[in-house]
């Protein structure tokens, strides 16, 4: 949740109490006395709620809300006014506010009036990314596939070569390594494909220690990453089953895994932490993956879920986003935790039972025939 805020107010007073009201919901107030001094601004992007007085003493909110509306078009902006004016309510709904507040500033009003704007805001951000995916996996459905053919194509005529050449070691050689590029080329489309495709989940009990040393051991004796690997666990007296589809949570592995070998300095050094916790008032697992590696900067820990964003000189850049897809479609959370040059520390919260096991069943028999796998 975005929980940046930009209050024009020229009155110190009630700029201070604004502060103090939304800081209480852990919002981030920025505060402007005018409409030059918020005009001036270059970050209007970083600003989910605009709270804005509607008489300033350069101007007007009817009169500035189409520059802001230009400026930040996604953000909400509540106009905030000590006149009760039917007429500027409805010039400022028209111009482009979200939302209309009477001085004095009722507390509860005003939190309520925030958080309805980015509740509203997350549902659109939503609609949006999920018709965006489903666009990029129609297409990457017809790419992969047709690509796939080429490929295959092309593969067959690069073994016959291969035969022809053999007694050729330079030229088998470059052979090999255009194969390689075709086999990344395909995983490529692969993974584009996935991550835009749906998350249908198969929860079942699992405990997640036998899923992560059963990643762990895959991904030592396949990758040819030439370093020292350890893995150490700090997990002694937690129940660490959850019900989980375990073939995504072996994704999740998978790729916290492959990231800290890639970028950490040899020996690589892994440490998987388990503790209680509750998500929504409900038991969940805290799970956290911690390397040795060179940590992330600022920047980087902010947009290291950010699909196509990569700090690899190789990659999609999609395997962290891939990741926390999966968490929160087990309606889990997922944060990280690095310094730069102290590694980083991924932390995972996942509910002990899924969604559909959430409400009691009245049947006793029912309840009981859960699959354990252990």
């Amino acid at each position: 949740m975005n929980r940046h805020i930009l209050a024009v107010e020229d009155d110190a007073d009630a700029l201070a109490n604004l502060h103090d009201i939304l800081e209480l919901d852990g919002f981030q107030v920025t505060g402007a006395g005018s409409i030059k001094a918020a005009m001036d601004r270059r970050n209007w992007s970083d600003f989910a709620v605009i709270l804005l007085d509607r008489k300033l003493p350069d101007g007007t909110a009817e009169e500035v809300l189409p520059l802001i509306r230009a400026a930040a078009p996604r953000a909400a902006i509540i106009v905030i006014t000590g006149h009760a004016d039917l007429n500027g309510t409805i010039a400022a709904l028209r111009s482009g506010a979200s939302d209309y507040l009477l001085k004095p500033v009722n507390p509860d009003l005003l939190r309520a009036a925030v958080m309805r704007a980015v509740k509203l805001l997350e549902m659109e951000e939503k609609i949006v990314q999920s018709e965006r995916l489903a666009a990029i996996g129609q297409m990457m459905t017809v790419l992969t596939h047709e690509s796939g053919n080429v490929l295959a194509r092309g593969n067959a005529l690069l073994e016959m070569l291969a035969t022809e050449v053999e007694d050729r070691p330079a030229a088998v050689e470059l052979i090999g390594r255009l194969e390689k590029a075709h086999l990344d080329l395909r995983r490529l489309y692969e993974e584009v494909r996935n991550y835009a495709a749906p998350i249908e989940l198969d929860c079942e009990r699992w405990d997640l220690g036998s899923v992560w040393r059963q990643t762990w051991r895959n991904v030592t004796s396949a990758k040819e990453h030439g370093k020292k690997c350890s893995l150490t666990e700090q997990v002694a007296g937690v129940d660490l089953r959850c019900e989980v589809d375990s073939f995504r949570f072996d994704q999740v592995f998978r790729n916290l895994f492959d990231n800290a070998i890639a970028a950490g300095p040899d020996p690589v050094s892994i440490e998987v932490s388990c503790s209680e916790a509750e998500l929504s008032g409900k038991p969940a697992l805290r799970i956290g993956v911690r390397d040795n590696g060179p940590g992330l900067t600022p920047t980087q820990a902010k947009r290291v879920f950010t699909p196509f964003y990569t700090t690899k000189p190789k990659g999609t850049g999609l395997g962290l986003a891939i990741v926390a897809r999966i968490v929160e479609a087990h309606h889990g959370e997922i944060t990280v935790q690095s310094e730069s040059g102290c590694g980083a520390e991924f932390v995972i919260t996942v509910p002990r039972r899924s969604r559909r096991h959430d409400e009691p069943t009245s049947d006793p028999a029912l309840a009981s025939s859960l699959p354990t796998n252990l």
